[in-house]
């Protein structure tokens, strides 16, 4: 029996060894085909158009860890960007190579946590029974088709940064637990470290505190509190730094209208439309083959339904059960709290404005991996007189290899449809038209390709199923305009303002509008109000200096012009726009030359536009 034993330990060690190498392997094939992806409308405020990434001097990554309104904070992931940006600018391609590479590192810290997790609460296991359910687990999360959007939307950077920090954290703790006082110090110091990363990354990481507390019942439930007590000043910590950054959480989606109305139409509605979510972010984890990114939940309508309280039912039944499970089994408790507990942001419990999303579940699809990796590793060890002794090994192995093919399959199909932004959003849209957001952002991507009608089938349609989208509005009154529809774009742009008052960019819109209708006083108007608020602003001073132009008030307009200029000396449009009006109005080529000059040698990058002046500067000096 030793030798057995010396041997299945040596065969685990080895194991412990190769399985990361052999992921790293997986995770690189699985995602190659996703390399060549571009960027998508997803990411265009995010990366594309997002100056705080455009540096990594001191003052910029002070900057980036400094909130503000109306404004998400993230700062590691902006960090990471502006990083991603000094090395490779606008290829997507390095953007995609550290996505998988933090991807990697998670899936690499998946796996020793879960044989650590499988240690502590399955000790009556064999040592090559933790490592199986290590590899069995981490193996099915790696390939998970529910990850693609989290590691192929480079927007969703924040998910991969996230779940290092946080399984980084839970599998320190899994160690410093079971070390000697002065070791156990050291690691949680760390671990309170992690929690910091985790949720400077994305917030949702402030449910930690409870993942650890869940553990601690699962591993003692009887004495679990006086664990807790011996280490209150980590638990202290750990619950201040989440309290900190939910208050921040909340105060921000506040300010940027992240938490919508009730749904349902007061709190105990909306509470019930959580049990929805509950119970379809199961069914996206563990039954889906169409992944996609946009979801329709069909909400009871009303809430007070059948369907809801089967819900509210099985829910409280999962609940009750897992519970009752403790007695007999720890896993079975520990996986479906991890996944409610990991769930909580998501759940609509504060109402925000996606129930469903690939995403939401990344933390918590641990629990499910845990699940797996346990599940086969039982059917390995299973033992019947009527079947020879290595029946079940290989049965579990083929139906893992079928399962993990399966995964892998999918994922590779789901990279494609992140190619860009029209493969995206027309799979979303054939998958699940009554989505608002896939309509939305499909008409954004015709609107791009200049299709305006194309663009205005499907912003009608995203209007129509949220009345209130006031983006979709927004883009609905650029569209009409652009299609010589001034009235229905009028009452769009209207509409948008009156839905949100404080967004600006209906209003520069709407001055658009205005110019193109040559109503230029009103246009005027609208930018003026505006600059009243942002006088600072180059591109408003620049946008009232043509309207000035068309108006022809050109003394106004070389003031507004020359405004613009000086807050954005790196921007080309108002050297060239000064030197025409001195040109081919104020007939002074002179001057029209000097700023064409101007224009040259301040923005250098602007090659086509520079070599335009070029011509310009050479024909004038004729």
């Amino acid at each position: 029996m030793s030798v057995f034993r010396i041997g299945e330990s040596s065969n685990s060690k080895c194991l412990q060894t190769i399985a990361p190498c052999f992921m790293f392997l997986v995770v690189g094939f699985l995602y190659l085909n996703s390399l060549g992806n571009l960027f998508t409308n997803w990411d265009d405020r995010m990366i594309y158009a997002n100056p705080q990434i455009r540096s990594l001097q001191w003052e910029h990554i002070l900057e980036m860890f400094t909130p503000k309104v109306a404004a998400t904070y993230q700062p590691i992931r902006v960090l990471s960007y502006a990083i991603d940006y000094y090395f490779w600018e606008l290829n997507p391609l390095g953007y995609h190579l550290t996505n998988i590479m933090f991807y990697v590192l998670t899936c690499g810290v998946v796996f020793v946590a879960l044989r650590l997790l499988s240690k502590h609460l399955g000790a009556a296991m064999s040592e090559g029974s933790h490592t199986r359910v290590a590899i069995f687990g981490s193996l099915l999360f790696a390939t998970h088709p529910v990850h693609v959007e989290a590691v192929t939307w480079l927007a969703a950077r924040k998910e991969v940064l996230q779940g290092f920090f946080f399984f980084l954290g839970f599998y320190l703790y899994l160690k410093g637990r079971e070390g000697e006082s002065r070791k156990r110090v050291v690691y949680f110091t760390v671990v309170l470290f992690c929690i910091v990363l985790a949720v400077l990354s994305k917030p949702s990481a402030i449910v930690f505190p409870a993942v650890v507390l869940i553990y601690e019942v699962a591993r003692a439930r009887n004495k679990w509190m006086d664990f807790v007590k011996r280490h209150w000043l980590f638990f202290v910590i750990s619950i201040m730094i989440s309290a900190i950054f939910t208050a921040i959480l909340i105060k921000v989606m506040i300010d940027a209208g992240g938490i919508k109305a009730f749904r349902g139409g007061n709190f105990g509605g909306n509470l019930l439309v959580s049990f929805h979510a509950f119970i379809y972010n199961i069914k996206l984890l563990v039954l889906t083959v169409n992944y996609s990114a946009a979801y329709t939940i069909p909400i009871s309508n009303p809430i007070l339904s059948l369907r809801s309280f089967v819900f509210v039912g099985a829910t409280l039944a999962g609940v009750g059960l897992s519970i009752w499970s403790l007695k007999r089994t720890k896993i079975v408790f520990f996986s479906f709290f991890f996944f409610v507990v990991t769930m909580l942001p998501y759940l609509n419990i504060i109402p925000i404005s996606t129930l469903l999303a690939d995403r939401y579940v990344f933390i918590a699809s641990f629990s499910w991996a845990f699940i797996l990796g346990i599940l086969f590793d039982r059917l390995y060890g299973y033992r019947r007189k009527e079947f020879s002794e290595g029946f079940f090994k290989l049965l579990s192995t083929a139906v893992f290899i079928l399962l993990l093919a399966g995964y892998s399959f999918m994922t590779i199909q789901q990279n494609r449809v992140w190619e860009n932004s029209y493969t995206l959003w027309a799979d979303a849209v054939e998958k699940y038209p009554d989505s608002n957001t896939a309509n939305a952002l499909m008409g954004v991507v015709y609107m791009d390709f200049g299709m305006d009608k194309e663009a205005v089938k499907y912003l009608e349609r995203a209007v129509e199923i949220l009345s209130y989208d006031y983006q979709s509005r927004n883009n609905l009154g650029i569209v009409y305009g652009r299609l010589g529809e001034p009235e229905r774009a009028l009452k769009e742009l209207n509409t948008a303002i009156w839905l949100k008052p404080d967004n600006d960019k209906a209003k520069i819109n709407l001055a658009v509008l205005y110019q193109r209708e040559q109503q230029y006083e009103k246009a005027a108007e609208v930018l003026r109000w505006l600059l009243a608020k942002q006088n600072g602003n180059a591109n408003l001073h620049f946008r009232l200096g043509m309207v000035y132009k068309e108006m022809g008030e050109y003394d106004k307009a070389v003031s507004e012009l020359t405004t613009s200029m000086e807050l954005s000396p790196n921007i080309i449009n108002p050297y060239t726009e000064l030197g025409n009006l001195y040109l081919n109005k104020l007939k002074n080529p002179e001057k029209a030359k000097g700023y064409y000059t101007r224009g040259i040698e301040s923005v250098p990058k602007a090659t086509s536009r520079v070599e335009e002046l070029r011509w310009q500067v050479q024909d004038l000096g004729r």
